[in-house]
């Protein structure tokens, strides 16, 4: 789709991003405040992974570490997870915090 903006003695120019832009207004509330998804249990999570999480250095993660329904944790150590959180691969912690984010985004 292309809108063409016309001015006095200007060519023909079309404006580019119009899918962006009527995108981006209608996402918008009317009142311009942004709409909070509520998360539930994955809140305490910096990574959460269906399969796999993978660190390939020294990171330094801080909040909790979750794959479900995999399990496979690779790069710790290296890789730090600092207290109080905690590494949940394959428990139910990180199964409810797994359906919890399909119930946010879906």
């Amino acid at each position: 789709m292309s809108i063409i903006a016309l001015t006095a003695g200007a060519r023909r120019q079309p404006v580019r991003n119009v899918h962006f832009l009527v995108f981006f207004l209608v996402a918008m509330r009317i009142d311009g405040a942004a709409i909070l998804v509520p998360l539930g249990t994955t809140s305490p999570f910096a990574v959460l992974a269906g399969s796999t999480v993978t660190n390939t250095g020294s990171s330094v993660v801080n909040g909790n570490i979750g794959v479900s329904p995999g399990s496979a944790l690779t790069g710790f150590p290296p890789g730090v997870v600092t207290p109080p959180g905690v590494i949940h691969l394959a428990d139910a912690v990180a199964l409810q915090a797994q359906s919890d984010l399909t119930t946010a985004y879906n």
